[in-house]
């Protein structure tokens, strides 16, 4: 695939998730208060508005990935289509134990960035900050199960973990080696 059609592809896919975080911010901002009170809205209005809002640490997370897996100059395919979660997979065969953990530390500054968010600049008083603040901790929680024990691994035995979310196309296959 082409660099140009790559960054096109990486644009469109942070274009949509740039969208979907404004639009989670901005309903934040209007309808964030109603969940100061009691009652069946202001239950209903935390729960959803900081599930979504939660829900957010995700791409921060992803994209802390994919910035520190471009800082490191590491080789990536970018996704398919917009309907994949994930906009790149980082290339564990060709990538390097320093490209890894570039890509891998880079995400954790994007988890680091929305625990920020939820406990440096929310309010307290809200319901939906409370589940914000649990959505957040659960994306925590999934980096100490799912990402620790890769860097263990690669750290331990001195080679990558498959890491792909895209699979490569049949022309760039290689035989294991």
């Amino acid at each position: 695939m082409s660099s140009t059609v790559s960054q096109s592809t990486y644009a469109k896919h942070f274009a949509r998730d740039l969208a979907i975080v404004a639009a989670v911010v901005a309903l934040w901002v209007f309808t964030a208060g109603l969940s100061a009170g009691e009652g069946v809205v202001a239950d209903l209005t935390g729960l959803l508005l900081g599930v979504a809002l939660g829900a957010c640490a995700l791409p921060l997370h992803e994209w802390g990935h994919f910035v520190g897996a471009r800082a490191s100059r590491s080789a990536m395919r970018p996704a398919e289509h917009l309907r994949k979660v994930f906009a790149f997979s980082f290339d564990s065969r060709s990538n390097s134990q320093r490209q890894f953990l570039a890509m891998t530390f880079g995400g954790w500054l994007g988890t680091a960035a929305a625990v920020w968010v939820a406990y440096g600049l929310l309010p307290s008083e809200l319901l939906a900050t409370r589940v914000a603040r649990g959505m957040t901790l659960l994306s925590v929680l999934l980096v100490v199960v799912t990402e620790i024990p890769l860097l263990v691994r690669a750290l331990w035995t001195g080679r990558i973990p498959p890491v792909e979310t895209v699979a490569a196309h049949r022309s760039e296959e290689r035989a294991p080696a």
